[in-house]
Formats: C-alpha cells, sequence, structure tokens
C-alpha cells in the first residue's frame, strides 16, 4: 500500500509540475502579439513593371543643363515595347514599320541644344532613322558598323538654337519624306544637352 501511495504522490507531484510549467508558459504569450511569419517574395530581385503605355503627347520642361527621357515613356504609334536588361530602366522601343512614331514636347529656354539618341542596331540595314525638330528632319545613326550595344549616336548628333522659349514637338520615325530609313532598331532614351 505505501508503494501505491508513493507512486501516486509521484505522478500527481509530476503532474502539478506539469500543469505549473503549461500554465507559466502561455501566461508569457498573453498579451504579446506574435510576429507573422516571414512570406517569401521576390521582393529581392530586380523586378522592373512594365512601363504604362501612354496615352496622351507628354510635355515635359527642359531645367538644368541636361535631361535624358526614356524612349518608351515617350507617346508610341505602332512601336514595341521590349524588356532588356542592357536598357537604362530596363526596356527600349523598337522602330516596326514607316508608319511608326515616338513623340514627346520639351520646353526648352532659349539656347543652344544638342539631341542624341541611344540607340542598339545589330548592322547598318536596321540602324539609320530620323529625329524630326518640329517639322524638320534630321538623320541620326550609330557607328559603323553599330556596336550590337546601346550606344549614344555621336556619329550625327543634332543641334539647335532657339531664341526665345518655346514648345517643340520632338518625332522620332523611321524615315522622311526625302529619304528612306530603318526598321527595326532598339532606341533607349533621348537625351537633350545644353550647349550655350
Amino acid at each position: 500500500m505505501r508503494k501505491i501511495r508513493i507512486f501516486l504522490t509521484s505522478l500527481l507531484t509530476a503532474g502539478t509540475l506539469a500543469f505549473f510549467c503549461i500554465s507559466c508558459q502561455s501566461t508569457e504569450d498573453v498579451g504579446k502579439v506574435k510576429a507573422p511569419e516571414k512570406i517569401s517574395t521576390n521582393d529581392d530581385k530586380d523586378t522592373n513593371l512594365k512601363p504604362l503605355l501612354v496615352t496622351e503627347l507628354p510635355t515635359i520642361a527642359f531645367s538644368g543643363s541636361a535631361i535624358k527621357y526614356e524612349c518608351e515613356s515617350l507617346y508610341l504609334n505602332n512601336c514595341t515595347v521590349i524588356e532588356d536588361p542592357a536598357a537604362s530602366q530596363k526596356y527600349s522601343i523598337r522602330i516596326e514599320n514607316e508608319s511608326s512614331t515616338a513623340q514627346i514636347k520639351v520646353r526648352f529656354p532659349a539656347g543652344t541644344y544638342e539631341c542624341m539618341i541611344s540607340e542598339k542596331a545589330h548592322d547598318n540595314n536596321h540602324a539609320s532613322f530620323y529625329v524630326f525638330i518640329d517639322d524638320n528632319p534630321h538623320r541620326m545613326y550609330p557607328s559603323n558598323p553599330p556596336l550590337g550595344t546601346y550606344e549614344l549616336t555621336t556619329r550625327s548628333p543634332i543641334y539647335f538654337t532657339i531664341d526665345e522659349p518655346r514648345t517643340i514637338l520632338i518625332t522620332i520615325r523611321a524615315s522622311s519624306s526625302s529619304k528612306k530609313g530603318s526598321t527595326g532598331m532598339y532606341l533607349d532614351y533621348i537625351q537633350f544637352v545644353r550647349r550655350k
């Protein structure tokens, strides 16, 4: 009988200790909010959302000594936005055909400006195009032969002078009325630098 009493006392003591430990643990959590478990996301990856299609002709103001504007943010007609990790914002545009245009209006103060475009062309048959400053066409092209990577059109920079502040329509297209250009090249951004 004594063995049974010792056994029951031991069992009761063990049960009491177990209850006490469980109770203490649960009271420690009272009033605390557990941190949510981390959910796996792609936040640590370089994710660039596809640029929104511009539905109205953008107008920007030139300020400082230079501006750069992404071609995928221009007002596009028959141009394709291309995802390209080598492009400055991971996207560029491709001029598809003779009716393709990319446009923007820029408010310039009086001064002399240089315009160039970052272009990627793989051969001379898909390299030349035109930039219209209002109605004046200027032929643009990359290195000869093209580098096959994005490069500024340093062989054919456009210079223009404005005597008084005004807004100018900039249009990129494959050809002018007098000379045929190319299609299929990738255009990354257009830049304007004030020279005087």
